[in-house]
């Protein structure tokens, strides 16, 4: 028996599934409340709450580090373990 003629009618007719209608939702159907208020539309502007960017002057990177996180400000050296030496002065690191 030859069987193409049916998954060929399937794959013809599952594309024509997706044209069916599809059910409309209640709220759309019923009508409108005639009682309902609604508050007027007002008017705001498109740039509302937008803050000016202007050029500022360049500052020091290290000085706006240490005004971020004042206690960092020990030079770089840390009290976690395994870290001693590290950014010492006797350090020479290949510098």
């Amino acid at each position: 028996m030859f069987k193409l003629p049916r998954p060929a009618a399937l794959a013809a007719v599952l594309p024509l599934a997706g044209c069916l209608p599809a059910p409309v939702p209640v709220g759309l159907v019923l009508p409108a409340d005639p009682n309902l208020t609604v508050p007027p539309p007002r008017y705001a502007k498109a740039t509302q709450g937008v803050k000016d960017f202007g050029v500022v002057e360049t500052k020091d990177w290290r000085e706006l580090n240490r005004q971020v996180n004042p206690q960092a400000a020990g030079g770089g050296k840390t009290d976690r373990p395994g870290m001693t030496g590290m950014g010492d002065k006797r350090d020479a690191g290949g510098r």
